[in-house]
């Protein structure tokens, strides 16, 4: 019979004593004092927070005060200052015992640093306490809790490193160019391809840490174009996370399954499927299977939790492009009784824009858009349709619109250089912003079904298949 081992796990016994140093607290503060043109500096290196004696807190919160007013800070304005501060006693002796256990402010930035380094000690020892709690009582919100948590003490941390000098910045930005002038050399898109090849001309592609926004009204094929675009850059060797919080993986699935066999859709639904669907559908099934895309259906999560699972496949080297469908969809629940609606889409969008700084991939972000195209009389979308939050225009990148004026009932539209043409079986994506190159306005084929797009200079006629799917 074979015996199961049974793990045992150590356990810490609880820091008692938080980690601190008065003496580090009164450096700073006495070679401030002696120093004072170096606040400026200390300021952006330590905050209030990291002075654990409350008296140095106050004293410290005290000078931020006067360098914000633009007052002369040295012994004497500063003792005049603090006599208002409680518990300090007399000010003027204190203060001068302060610049006695130091003898200049030649190293107060690196005091500064060290005592930003304790204050992140403190915090992590408070995290972990906390985190044993939750733990053990609220299992379910805990994974989020502690990876925002985590975050903001890494965010906080000050690193050396994080200033790059110019010449640096500028001998990277030209083996960028070399790279991009070599693939248009070659007929290569310069970035990710998008698989519409006037798209990539506008565009050059999708790019490390950009975040674009496709934007359109229900119905528009704001998921078949995402599809689109996944399968495309998974065909280029790049990999695709997927996130959808609108439609289970079973039901993207399927519609990658009727695009690339090109059986017909309301067939495939009802599984009135003949031998020769089959065999298409298990071709189609078999390219399918050896691209690199992975899908998350899961309801409710947050971009903290999307945040997670794209690092975790990153460092597994599975993440190289992530689509989200849709924002509104997203958990952005607040404790903050005071939030708005506005407050949580807003702060979403800007943790899609640094997911992708932080990953150095694209981030495509779908988005609604209010009813207030429906009222005008010209469908055509603007930035400020962008629903429930303007900073999502600020954070974008790029914002496309994905646009069918057939939906609208209009059959004809006038295509720029390809002249008045049928609405029918056309869809138009509006480049309404593009930090980084030109706009305008992209016309692509799509089947009934919207399962299947192509340029429309395409040759490639996709083939109508009965009801959508």
């Amino acid at each position: 019979m074979r015996c199961e081992q049974q793990i045992s796990y150590n356990r810490l016994e609880a820091v008692e004593v938080l980690p601190e140093s008065p003496e580090l607290e009164k450096a700073v503060l006495g070679a401030l004092i002696l120093e004072p043109d170096q606040l400026a500096d200390v300021a952006e290196i330590a905050e209030i927070s990291a002075f654990q004696t409350p008296i140095h807190g106050k004293i410290y919160g005290m000078m931020l005060s006067m360098l914000a007013e633009g007052v002369k800070i040295d012994l004497y304005t500063l003792t005049q200052r603090c006599k208002t501060v409680e518990g300090l006693g007399n000010p003027a002796a204190y203060l001068a015992k302060l610049t006695q256990a130091v003898g200049s402010g030649v190293n107060v930035l690196d005091h500064a640093r060290q005592l930003k380094d304790t204050e992140t000690r403190r915090r992590l020892c408070l995290f972990g306490h906390e985190l044993a709690v939750r733990a053990a009582s609220d299992p379910s919100g805990v994974l989020d809790w502690a990876t925002t948590e985590i975050t903001a003490i890494a965010a906080a941390t000050v690193h050396a490193n994080d200033i790059t000098p110019l010449s640096d910045v500028v001998r990277a930005t030209l083996d960028d160019l070399e790279r991009r002038q070599q693939a248009r050399q070659v007929g290569e898109c310069i970035g990710i391809p998008t698989g519409l090849q006037r798209l990539d001309v506008l565009t050059g592609g999708w790019r490390g840490g950009q975040l674009v926004v496709l934007a359109g009204r229900p119905g528009m094929g704001k998921s078949a174009a995402m599809l689109h675009f996944a399968r495309t850059a998974a065909v280029a060797g790049v990999p695709v996370c997927v996130f959808s919080l609108e439609m289970p993986d079973t039901q993207l699935a399927g519609r990658m399954l009727v695009g690339g066999s090109g059986v017909n859709s309301g067939s495939f639904r009802t599984g009135d499927i003949d031998a020769d669907s089959w065999r298409r559908l298990e071709q189609a099934a078999a390219e399918l299977s050896a691209l690199p895309v992975y899908f998350s259906d899961c309801a409710n999560i947050t971009m903290g939790t999307i945040r997670s699972q794209c690092k975790a496949m990153a460092r597994r080297g599975r993440c190289g492009m992530v689509i989200i469908d849709y924002l509104q969809l997203l958990d952005t629940a607040s404790r903050n009784t005071n939030s708005t609606r506005e407050r949580e889409i807003a702060a979403a969008s800007r943790s899609a824009k640094l997911l992708a700084k932080e990953l150095d991939v694209p981030v495509i972000l779908l988005s609604q858009l209010s009813r207030k195209i429906e009222e005008r009389t010209d469908k055509t979308p603007m930035l400020s349709d962008l629903r429930e939050s303007g900073a999502i225009e600020q954070d974008a990148d790029m914002v496309l619109f994905i646009d069918r004026p057939a939906m609208y009932g209009r059959a004809e539209i006038d295509a720029g250089r390809y002249g008045t043409i049928p609405a029918e079986g056309v869809g138009l994506l509006h480049i309404a912003k593009n930090r980084e190159g030109a706009t305008g306005c992209v016309i692509f084929r799509h089947n009934e079904s919207i399962t299947r797009i192509a340029d429309y200079e395409s040759t490639a006629n996709p083939s109508t298949d009965g009801e959508p799917f």
